[in-house]
């Protein structure tokens, strides 16, 4: 089988919709194709994502600037405004039901256009975080220093953020649990300034950048791993947490249940 024909199946293959001899020969195929085995791993990425953003009820304000359209609409085909948003309330047969039935299925696009923005939106931003931390990782590891300030305190690394950044993070020492406290630094993440408290592990630096986000809902930590580092984001209490080693995945849950 070629790419062309198994990317085309992929889709029904996840969904496990193929006929046996279609499976056999799409999983035969992914045997020893790298690239289409990246391509569905895209996929199953995806869908983890679009799953993270759960549902978000709609604010009050589109339901109200949706009957206003709505109620344009009924007068300029000269019927009257609905009076509620309850359109089974609409006649059901002559030009006011059609009218009607129109007036719901254009509401029921732009609800699912809006919906569709809101997802894609979503997932845009979290790749975007993850993409800007990691290069941020990076470009400190590249540095003499991964530091601005040096110190294994924790009372003298939190207060050195007052004024370079516009909250002051939590600093923990956790040299006891085997993550020593290097120091901290400033960086800049998703066009903002962010604290960056730093920690090892053995031989392996740790960036855990902290911003606050007052639309930031309490999350799970989601782990995900590119180029061979290990990223592990969280929010609680209005505090986004993305930490980013190259240590293993374990370690850096046992780091985020710590902190």
């Amino acid at each position: 089988m070629h790419c062309e024909r198994a990317r085309d199946l992929l889709g029904a293959f996840k969904d496990g919709e193929l006929v046996s001899d279609e499976r056999r020969a799409v999983e035969d195929h992914l045997s020893s194709c790298r690239s289409c085995n990246e391509i569905l791993a895209e996929d199953d990425r995806i869908a983890r994502a679009l799953r993270r953003c759960g549902r978000v009820a709609a604010p009050p304000s589109l339901a109200q600037r949706i009957q206003a359209s709505l109620d344009r609409f009924a007068t300029e085909q000269g019927s009257a405004p609905a009076q509620s948003p309850r359109w089974r309330h609409w006649p059901s047969s002559g030009v006011g039901g059609l009218l009607g039935r129109a007036a719901v299925l254009a509401a029921a696009c732009i609800l699912s256009a809006v919906a569709t923005w809101w997802v894609v939106t979503s997932v845009e931003r979290t790749d975007r975080r993850e993409l800007e931390v990691l290069n941020a990782h990076i470009r400190s590891l590249l540095q003499d220093n991964p530091v601005q300030v040096a110190s294994s305190d924790q009372h003298a690394v939190r207060p050195w953020f007052a004024g370079r950044t516009d909250f002051a993070p939590a600093v923990k020492d956790l040299s006891a649990e085997g993550f020593p406290l290097v120091g901290g630094r400033v960086d800049y993440v998703l066009d903002r300034r962010v604290a960056v408290v730093v920690y090892k592990r053995r031989l392996h630096i740790i960036n855990v950048f902290v911003w606050p986000s007052a639309a930031a809902p309490d999350s799970a930590p989601h782990l995900v791993s590119r180029n061979g580092y290990v990223l592990l984001s969280w929010q609680a209490n209005g505090i986004v947490y993305c930490a980013v080693s190259d240590l293993s995945a374990g370690e850096m849950r046992e780091l985020q249940r710590l902190l």
